[in-house]
């Protein structure tokens, strides 16, 4: 088969991409205008909703209700405040202290002046209609202006604004004052660009004294109730909720017993509350939504930080969708904005970034199946760091320790013991199957602490490494390589519910991604991938060219197709490593010297890929990805957007390379390949002349994992997951006495 054959191919797979996106379901709208009223329960968590799940008086009224985890990601600490901005402002928005909270006009800030008279000094020249506001948020310049200057566009206030511009009221009530500090942070959740709320109250006149409850207070359940059902006219009535909240700062200075029994009392009123709005809900039609801004101590500490999110609408229940995350039972706190939009019959702002959520009834989750998914991507986040921590751990002890042992004879002439450089090369080739088995470890049917997983894996590695050391070091490499990528690529297009599972996988809690392909497992797919191309070439030879030319194109085109897709990999940095990676290896195969000619068709196969990635999601009858987005920014020519992207890019990458430990693994094998390439003696050399193909398939593993590094905002991550099936052949190869001796001999 000739090159121009083959680039051919590659071209024709790629440009079915467009052609294989599938539509989907539409999303569920409201036909006509209703009310909305949205509870806030500040610090409420998964334990708590299981206890509430038991209250009598709720139990009925759960049954009709849909539920869900909620997943937010802001650019600043993961606190109530940011939480609340990104909710009500479907986008990103970071709180300062300084910009202070809010008061009804007569109240007094901390120096003596009225809200009112303050918000004459720094509002807007006209006023804006600050002497009807019910609720003012003095500090809203200070907020507006802390936000300029960052890599995101601030949408502040955007939720209020809307409801404004449309005649339709934003009522706010209650709030989480505690002693004499007044903190009522769901008003950056409902207010206008201004930092006004037309209605309302959040002053301790929602509170009722309460001698045995935290500070003395507690919340005034009955008048909110009442003010919430006296509300007029098409709107949204926020409710913030602080006992909890209030509870839980006090914990410190409780006994267990007291502690417990007052928690008690809390749930207890929440139930009682819950229940009386659920039922005016049904009688008047109303929307019912009830969140959390964030968890409580208990539940940071167990670091069970999902937020949990009901919603009563309709008798629509089972678990919520949304098709930013694309997963059953979890959405994103950028999806509340447009749901409440949606009910109120309004249109959504082309700024808000998130989906409405609909409840997928019967063909969800029930609510047993919905907490014991939390309970899994609970255990997943809890143990994370420490699984993939200990993993690249042994990757740079394997890697040390065995180029330890090759410096060592070259340099003394003396051959390392057997027994103590056969278990290093054993050891270095079981890591290899690492990202498999990571992959399938979710399907065990039991729960496994890090120690015992990395125990379990180094076991079962160490056997079928054993076990492959006689079986031939190609035949080796096409095993490992083969099954690794296939088994990603087969589970991403049944849908990835085990990449979406695995330590490996995406992590909704962080919320950087809830589908498609991460840039873990990216890596490592470029890298297999290539290593099974370059060890098919091995064993076919010259002599069936054609034959593993097209095997070849057909493995890589069929990952670029996964990577491509928005149903599947949805994985555009990815793609265009691997477009990259899979090039120059194709290339290297066919044995063609890299020239200018070749380096403009790899800036080709970029801007080509561009193309086609643009096509791919814009041709979508799907809602868009994330992909999806930056691609209808490209061709609006939003040029701001996408600056803001890349410098968020840029800076994750930088802030990881500097931190994660992922960079340290990635810069060892980086040194174990620069030695072997460049040490006296040249051991690469060698290698090129023994096994051609594989010395081909390296550059493209290199090529992959540079443009990984480039094209990611995590691409660290991909570049060290990919190097790894590169260095660890390469030094498994140089440390057999074999290759020793042959290298001398040339």
């Amino acid at each position: 088969m000739s090159y121009k054959q083959i680039v051919q191919i590659m071209w024709i797979l790629l440009l079915l991409i467009p052609m294989l996106v599938q539509a989907d379901s539409g999303l569920a709208a409201a036909s006509d205008t209703r009310q909305a009223v949205v509870v806030f329960i500040d610090g409420l968590s998964f334990a708590d909703v299981d206890k509430l799940r038991n209250h009598p008086q709720l139990q009925a009224a759960l049954s009709s209700a849909a539920f869900g985890a909620m997943s937010i990601r802001t650019p600043g600490a993961r606190t109530a405040e940011n939480a609340y901005l990104l909710m009500g402002s479907g986008a990103q928005a970071v709180y300062t202290a300084p910009s202070g909270t809010a008061y009804s006009p007569e109240e007094l800030l901390s120096n003596g002046e009225r809200a009112g008279e303050r918000m004459k000094q720094v509002g807007r020249l006209d006023g804006g209609g600050a002497e009807r506001a019910a609720v003012l948020f003095p500090g809203i310049q200070r907020l507006l202006n802390d936000n300029q200057d960052r890599p995101f566009t601030e949408r502040i206030g955007l939720l209020g604004s809307t409801l404004k511009e449309h005649g339709m009221r934003m009522t706010l009530l209650g709030n989480n004052d505690y002693g004499a500090v007044r903190q009522r942070p769901a008003a950056l959740f409902a207010m206008d660009r201004d930092g006004m709320i037309a209605d309302g109250d959040v002053t301790a006149g929602t509170l009722r004294q309460a001698p045995t409850y935290p500070y003395g207070v507690r919340t005034d359940y009955d008048k909110l109730a009442r003010s919430a059902a006296m509300q007029q006219g098409s709107g949204i009535t926020v409710i913030e909720l602080g006992d909890l909240a209030r509870l839980y700062r006090l914990q410190p200075m409780m006994s267990p017993e007291r502690f417990e029994r007052q928690y008690q009392a809390v749930i207890t009123d929440l139930g009682r509350f819950l229940a009386r709005l659920t039922a005016d809900q049904q009688a008047n039609k109303q929307m019912l939504m009830v969140a959390s801004s964030g968890v409580n101590p208990a539940a940071q500490k167990a670091k069970s930080l999902l937020l949990p999110i009901l919603v009563w609408q309709e008798n629509r229940s089972g678990s919520l969708f949304s098709y930013t995350t694309r997963q059953d039972g979890l959405v994103s706190g950028l999806d509340v904005m447009p749901t409440l939009l949606a009910w109120l019959d309004l249109p959504i702002p082309a700024e808000a970034t998130g989906h409405v959520m609909r409840a997928k009834g019967a063909d969800g989750l029930s609510m047993d199946e919905m907490f014991a998914r939390v309970n899994w991507i609970d255990h997943v986040y809890r143990y994370r760091s420490a699984v993939l921590s200990g993993y690249v751990i042994m990757q740079i002890v394997a890697l040390v320790a065995g180029l330890a042992i090759w410096l060592w004879q070259r340099k003394t002439g003396v051959p390392i013991a057997v027994g103590v450089k056969r278990p290093v090369r054993i050891v270095l080739f079981s890591l290899l199957f690492y990202p498999g088995l990571l992959l399938v470890e979710p399907l065990l049917p039991w729960r496994l602490p890090p120690v015992v997983i990395l125990a379990l894996l180094f076991f079962v590695t160490m056997i079928i490494a054993t076990w492959l050391e006689g079986r031939g070091f190609v035949p080796a490499l096409m095993l490992t390589g083969g099954l690794t990528a296939a088994g990603i690529v087969a589970d991403g297009f049944m849908g990835g519910r085990i990449i979406s599972r695995s330590y490996l996988g995406y992590d909704p809690v962080i919320g950087a991604r809830f589908y498609g392909l991460g840039n873990e497992l990216e890596g490592v797919l470029i890298g297999a991938s290539i290593l099974f191309a370059a060890a098919v070439y091995e064993r076919g030879g010259r002599r069936r060219g054609r034959t593993c030319d097209l095997a070849a194109a057909l493995v890589f085109g069929g990952v670029l197709i996964y990577m491509a897709l928005p149903s599947f990999g949805a994985n555009a940095g990815g793609f265009l490593a691997g477009a990259i990676g899979f090039g120059m290896a194709m290339l290297r195969f066919r044995q063609v010297t890299i020239k200018r000619r070749e380096l403009l068709l790899f800036a080709g196969i970029l801007a080509g890929g561009i193309g086609i990635l643009i096509a791919a999601n814009l041709w979508s009858a799907e809602p868009l990805t994330h992909v999806g987005k930056v691609a209808q920014q490209i061709v609006a020519g939003d040029w701001t957007a996408i600056a803001q992207i890349v410098e968020r890019k840029v800076a994750m990458n930088v802030r990881l390379i500097r931190v994660s430990l992922w960079s340290k693994g990635f810069f060892v094998s980086l040194i174990a390949l620069g030695v072997l390439t460049f040490w006296s003696g040249r051991f690469m050399q060698h290698l090129a002349r023994k096994w051609p193909f594989l010395i081909g398939g390296f550059r493209g593993i290199v090529a992959g994992s540079l443009a990984g590094l480039i094209l990611n905002d995590s691409g660290i991550i991909s570049a060290a997951t990919s190097i790894i099936f590169f260095a660890i052949p390469a030094l498994y190869a140089a440390l057999d006495d074999r290759a020793l001796s042959a290298e001398r001999s040339t």
